[in-house]
């Protein structure tokens, strides 16, 4: 597919909306905009991947198709829903079948995929004996406007302050950009170590802003203002913890940004103050950094070597990968906590409780009301 570019000139006194990389999650999407109160005098940006690793995709492409209808919605293309695409338009049995496998196995993953719905809504029940060579003809003629919808998503959005691209930009001429390869715009992975500038604010999802945290994990967005660029992605469906930002400004204007946030975890009260261990000690365990050495295994939490330096992990998050032993994300950050404070439980120990608080992951080891 190649780059197509929209340009829109927003309305002044209009809040703007955006958020990225809803992956399947059409109930979260649906909280966080009630618990912002969008109406059709809002403008929506939702910057790609509005499907897979999640339980929701055809109910999320559907829910935002309505809204272009009705409210001023602008979705862009993210890198999965381009290979969705590319899948689903296919005459190739070979690839109908790879699509088979992957899916069966994002059952586990996921709890769902994008073929398992549309499956069950024919009354197909998709296993690793479903005659899919037999069934796709039929579901790609069910599926049509879902399937057209997810191929004319545009690959850049270019605003009078701002500029929104699902995976990031080379530079900011975006002309010379149009009719190229979108695949690389779409999977720029790590943009943000990219060392690029901008003139105009450049807005981007796919590569979760918490893997930018260097201590401990941080969900929210991440915004530079000296170089212009906001990476928005919080990892929902891909991190346990991960959440849908959504960032609001009050007009296209304002370089004022306020965040709502929806993660789907239980909820729990502090009961106790805790003091934050400091910062600059906690080590912080990510997918792309994640080889470990095992230096004592204990029931719920084992030491294990990272960097050279010793540090408790849950036993559970210890795992292989490609034959190297390796940990989960996690941090041995313990958080600031005030009594009364309103937690999102992640994982629930005798050892204590790996929570989030304000978009930040850590321990807390006093009482709480569940």
């Amino acid at each position: 597919m190649k780059v197509t570019l929209r340009r829109e000139a927003l309305e002044e006194g209009r809040r703007v909306l955006m958020l990225s990389d809803i992956h399947g999650h059409a109930d979260g999407l649906k909280a966080i905009l009630k618990k912002a109160r969008f109406t059709p005098d809002d403008v929506l940006i939702i910057v790609g991947d509005l499907v897979e690793k999640g339980p929701q995709s055809l109910e999320t492409v559907r829910a935002v198709m309505q809204w272009t209808q009705t409210h001023t919605v602008i979705p862009l293309m993210g890198n999965v829903d381009l290979w969705r695409w590319e899948f689903l338009t296919s005459d190739s049995p070979a690839l109908w079948r790879e699509m088979q496998a992957f899916s069966l196995n994002a059952l586990g993953w996921w709890g769902g995929s994008l073929l398992h719905e549309m499956c069950a809504e024919m009354g197909e029940e998709l296993t690793e004996h479903t005659d899919i060579e037999a069934l796709f003809p039929s579901l790609q003629r069910r599926f049509a406007p879902e399937i057209h919808f997810l191929g004319s998503l545009p690959t850049i959005l270019d605003t009078q302050r701002m500029t929104f691209v699902h995976g990031g930009i080379p530079h900011e001429n975006l002309n010379a950009l149009v009719d190229t390869d979108a695949y690389p715009l779409l999977k720029f992975d790590d943009f943000y170590q990219a060392g690029l500038s901008f003139q105009k604010w450049v807005a981007v999802g796919h590569w979760p802003a918490v893997l930018y945290s260097q201590t401990y994990p941080v969900f929210g967005p991440l915004i530079d203002r000296q170089r212009k660029i906001i990476s928005m992605d919080g990892a929902c469906g891909v991190k346990t913890e991960g959440q849908l930002n959504l960032l609001i400004q009050p007009d296209f204007r304002s370089d004022d940004f306020s965040l709502l946030a929806w993660d789907g975890l239980p909820r729990i009260t502090a009961l106790e103050d805790q003091a934050a261990s400091p910062g600059e000690e906690a080590r912080y365990i990510r997918w792309n950094d994640h080889a470990v050495k095992l230096l004592e295994k204990g029931e719920e939490m084992s030491t294990v070597l990272y960097h050279g330096r010793p540090m408790l992990v849950p036993t559970q998050y210890i795992f292989l990968h490609d034959g190297v032993l390796s940990c989960s994300d996690t941090t041995d950050y313990r958080l600031e906590i005030n009594r009364g404070d309103r937690l999102s439980l992640i994982l629930k120990l005798n050892y204590g409780c790996y929570v989030k608080k304000q978009n930040v992951s850590g321990w807390y080891f006093g009482r709480y009301k569940e």
